[in-house]
């Protein structure tokens, strides 16, 4: 099933002239003072947009001069105008109660049952169809008797996060597309971000209709995907580092391998597990837009941004390069 934008399905909101940001940092509370996890905020005139982290904390590039609205599930939409301040704290007004979505590892013990097509415990629903060459996910957390040994849990998973995470995109003309009921996951097989407004069905991001989308992580980091054919023939890969002249992109390959246990009586070889197993590469696009395998090293960061980043990288110290240095790197050359 493909993702589908009809009409008062998603909210869609067009851009405006951009104009000077600044960063604005702010919290967002109940009435209670509670903090709300995970609250869309963006500016109403521009495609800035972020979502605040699981303490109701963010930080967005905004027009000093602009206002932000806040959304989050149960709560009324609230803008508040910025007036120049880079600080603010938000007091969401209680809305209409809606039912959240079924966390991935919700200790609600029917969950699984409710979500069977995205837990690390993925289990067929036919198992024995799908061995005899049937489709399916692959892997189960009961015990299958298969050919004199029984199929262990399945390990890894073919979706990249553990659990649903908030997200929006970019569409093709250069709007918003954000809707706060749903939530979203990254399927390292077959490149689609998925979404779920239930945590009983999903569907797939169009990317006929999306040219890019953000997921964000528990720690409210942003993972920013959009469609790149000479990277990745799938329809999104991940961009840990994108400016006006180049950009550096992960590509993630996942295969499953079946299980493969077997013994002659004396020795035993293979496995009991079917397993998802992960490459990850990194491929560097520069003016010629060409891409390029490349590894995260200091020395080739230094090398391939012409000394846009010795600054950044003398200010790390001895921090390890690894996918974080590199989007903290993309952000302070966005600055």
């Amino acid at each position: 099933m493909k993702f589908f934008i009809p009409g008062g399905l998603f909210l869609l909101i067009s851009s405006f002239t951009f104009g000077q940001t600044v960063v604005v940092s702010g919290t967002v509370n109940n009435e209670g003072g509670q903090p709300v996890p995970y609250a869309f905020v963006r500016d109403v005139q521009h495609n800035y947009a972020t979502y605040a982290d699981s303490t109701g904390t963010f930080m967005l590039n905004a027009d000093p001069a602009s206002s932000l609205q806040i959304m989050a599930g149960n709560y009324k939409n609230t803008t508040i105008k910025l007036d120049n301040k880079t600080n603010v704290k938000v007091v969401l007004p209680a809305g209409t109660a809606a039912e959240g979505v079924v966390p991935l590892n919700s200790s609600d013990p029917n969950a699984s049952a409710r979500t069977p097509f995205i837990t690390n415990r993925q289990l067929f629903i036919t198992r024995n169809a799908v061995n005899a060459g049937g489709a399916g996910f692959g892997g189960s957390d009961v015990t299958i008797v298969k050919e004199g040994f029984n199929v262990e849990p399945t390990r890894g998973s073919r979706y990249l996060y553990d659990d649903w995470m908030p997200g929006f995109g970019i569409s093709k003309k250069d709007s918003l597309v954000v809707e706060t009921t749903n939530m979203y996951n990254y399927d390292k097989l077959n490149g689609n971000i998925m979404y779920t407004n239930d945590g009983k069905s999903m569907a797939s991001v169009s990317i006929q209709q999306i040219k890019s989308f953000s997921l964000y992580d528990k720690k409210g980091h942003a993972h920013v995907y959009e469609n790149a054919p000479l990277i990745n023939g799938k329809p999104f890969v991940e961009v840990l580092l994108a400016t006006p002249r180049y950009k550096i992109y992960k590509k993630v390959d996942t295969k499953l391998n079946r299980a493969d246990f077997h013994t002659d009586g004396v020795l035993e070889m293979g496995h009991k597990y079917d397993e998802y197993v992960d490459i990850d590469r990194y491929y560097f696009v520069g003016a010629d837009s060409k891409p390029q395998s490349i590894s995260l090293k200091k020395t080739t960061l230094k090398k391939l941004l012409a000394g846009d980043a010795d600054v950044f990288i003398a200010s790390q110290g001895s921090r390890d390069v690894d996918e974080d240095y590199v989007r903290d790197l993309g952000s302070s050359l966005s600055k």
